[in-house]
Formats: structure tokens, sequence, C-alpha cells
């Protein structure tokens, strides 16, 4: 009984703190806030980076190179996160229209980390017409690594461009939109190009309860036509461009890490299980949540299709150091997720689960896998005061 007056309490309270004319727009602020001061990022590493020239973000100084001859970079083969950066074009581009400005490129990426949020609460509102239900989701995906990472990410990976454009990719109804979008994404990472199987699943799911056809024959056309096909021709544009420029500009290129399942090695393999879970955190309550009313549905043929594309998802985490990144690629299962429980669920069920997946976001520390067993947390801002204070003082509490 207590947490029932509790939970109705909270949703009262939120109902008429979202009244308001510009409520979404102050919703996305309030739930970034809340992430960075739960999550600062680690800008103290750009400080670093900014005063040494490129010695702490190495990163960024190939970009720079690419950005100043896309074609021929300089030392490209000083590494394998270099050999694997030569068709990301999004930040050399950026870099070259901002004469290499890593503090404006940061904004702007943070600025797609805003939109992503605010894009997300205006979709979920849209449909549902709950502002509860719509502050709940925000906030939770603000708190996990999808949105964390927009505004954490100072190395120079560009993850935030690539999720922003394909979340505007997935919602646009517009073919040259979505096309362009795509293709920004594929060219910020090639995880993107992955994603881009899951935009078909997401169309799949929606196709499947707009037109109340879940046979295999309606599933299938619904990945192939629509809006699917602009995926497939933007896949047909991006590996045509791809093949294109490998012969042409670098035809003794290879990558020496396709192939090896890096997590399953002894160096890598205690980080597999924290970011199976760390990625999604409290959005697996409402992924199983999807999973259990569409076995209730017996919608058998949609499991078959959405547990193929996770574990595509898996598969591909694998064979990377930072799987966290990667898995967060994955974000449009969640959106699918919510949108099979708006089509099955009532309001109320659909408030609670997304109720206590928002506290589970919320509350779970922010921490991801960047290679070589090294799980990293981030600090809460008060935590980042007391470490600047720490050294500041000398007391070497934090070395």
């Amino acid at each position: 009984m207590l947490f029932e007056n509790f939970y109705e309490s909270f949703c009262s309270w939120s109902e008429a703190k979202l009244s308001d004319r510009d409520w979404l727009l102050k919703l996305t602020l309030f739930a970034v806030l809340i992430s960075l001061f739960l999550a600062f990022p680690p800008y103290s590493l750009l400080v670093s980076h900014l005063k040494t020239n490129g010695v702490k973000l190495d990163a960024w100084v190939f970009i720079q190179n690419q950005a100043q001859d896309l074609f021929h970079p300089r030392d490209m083969d000083y590494d394998v996160r270099r050999e694997n950066m030569i068709l990301r074009w999004t930040l050399p581009f950026l870099s070259f229209i901002t004469n290499h400005n890593v503090v404006l490129i940061l904004i702007a990426q943070a600025f797609c980390g805003i939109l992503f949020l605010y894009n997300i609460g205006r979709y979920v509102f849209r449909i549902s017409a709950d502002k509860v239900i719509t502050g709940f989701l925000v906030l939770a995906i603000a708190n996990i690594f999808v949105s964390v990472w927009t505004f954490a990410d100072v190395h120079g990976y560009g993850d935030g461009f690539a999720y922003f454009f394909l979340l505007t990719a997935l919602l646009s109804r517009n073919v040259f939109v979505t096309f362009i979008s795509l293709q920004i994404a594929f060219f910020t990472d090639e995880r993107a190009v992955v994603a881009g199987g899951y935009l078909l699943l997401w169309w799949i799911v929606v196709k499947a309860y707009e037109k109340q056809d879940f046979s295999l024959l309606g599933m299938i056309k619904a990945g192939l036509f629509g809006e699917s096909a602009v995926v497939w021709i933007a896949w047909l544009c991006y590996f045509g461009v791809r093949n294109y420029v490998l012969a042409t500009y670098f035809p003794n290129h290879s990558y020496s890490t396709i192939g090896t399942p890096v997590l399953f090695a002894n160096a890598h393999r205690n980080g597999l299980g924290s970011s199976i879970w760390s990625a999604f955190e409290g959005t697996w309550l409402l992924m199983g949540s999807a999973l259990l009313a569409l076995f209730l549905t017996r919608r058998y043929w949609l499991i078959a299709a959405l547990f193929i594309g996770f574990a595509v998802l898996l598969a591909t985490g694998i064979y990377v150091h930072d799987i966290d990144r990667a898995l967060s690629y994955g974000f449009p299962f969640i959106l699918a997720a919510f949108f099979i429980l708006y089509q099955t669920a009532s309001e109320a069920s659909l408030r609670l689960i997304l109720f206590f997946t928002m506290i589970i976001c919320v509350v779970h520390p922010q921490v991801f896998y960047m290679g070589y067993n090294k799980i990293l947390w981030l600090e809460p801002l008060p935590v980042k005061a007391f470490m600047l204070l720490d050294k500041m003082m000398s007391w070497n509490m934090f070395s």
C-alpha cells in the first residue's frame, strides 16, 4: 500500500511538472542534466589533449590528417584504431569545416545527443499521448550508454552522430531524409551499417501492427518494400562507394582484427557479461516485457525475426573491444519494445513497467568496457569534484 501511494503520487507529481507548454524541451534538458550529474564526462582528458596537442587523444590527430587529405591520410598504419578509421568520414568532414576545432565538434555531438532524446520523446508522446509515459522513457534512455556516451565521448569516435542520424532515419517518413541520414551514419562508423538491419526490424514490427498482418510473407514484404527499401538502396550506395575507394586509393589495405572474436579472449572476456547488461540496464525490463507480450499473443514469427536481429547485435559486439558502443547501436530494439507494449498492454501496465525501467536506469552506475578487462566507471559530478580537490591538495587518494 505504501508503494502504491508513492507511485500514484509520483505519477501525479510528474504530470503536474509536465504541464507547461514547453514541457518536452524542459524534460529533455532535465534528463540531460540528471545524466551529466550522475555520470560526468571525462573532460579532464579533453583538457589534457588540448594542452598536449593530441598526445592524450590520438584519434583526433588522425582525424585531422584525414581532413587534410581524405584518401591519403598520414600515419595510417600507426595502430589498429587508425586502420579502422579510413572510411569513417563524418568527423574528418567536421574537422575540415571547423578548422579542426575539437571543442566545436564535441558541442555539435552534444547537441545531437539532446535532439536524440527530444525526438524520442516527441515520437513517444505522439503515439501514446501520455506525458508521464514519455517522461519515464526519456529519463530511462538519458541514463543508459547510448545517451551518456554522446556527451562522454571526447576520444574521437563520433558515435553520437551515428546514433542521432540512425534515429532520424528510423523516425522519418521522408525518403530523402532517411537516405541522407543513413549515409551520414554509415560513414561515421561501420557499426551503423549493421544497425541498418535493426531499422528493417523496426519497420517490420510497426507494419505488422499497423496492418495486423503477422504472417511470414507480410513480414518479408515489410522488410523489403516501403521505408525498408530505402535501407537496401542506402546499403548498395554505401558499399559501392566503399569498394571503389578501397580499390582505387587503398588497394593493399586490410583489417587485422576481422574474424577475431576478441571478447572471447582471456584478455577481454571479463567485460562481456558486464557490457551485455550495462549497455541496456533497466531497458532490459522493457524488452523482456515486450517479449512476454509477444509470447502471450503468439506472435512467433515476430519473435523469431527480433531474436535473429538481437543475435546479430550480440555477435557483432564480441568482435570489438568496446562492446558497449557496439551494443548501443541496438537502441531500435528499445523503441520496438515500447511500440509492442503500447499495442498490447494497458496504459496503467505500461506506466508501471516504464517507472521501474526508469528507476533502474537512473540509479544504476554508468559503467562500460573499453577492452583489456578494464571496466570503467563514469563518476558522478560530486565525486569528480572531490577528485579535483584531491589532485589540488596532493592527497593522492585516487592515484
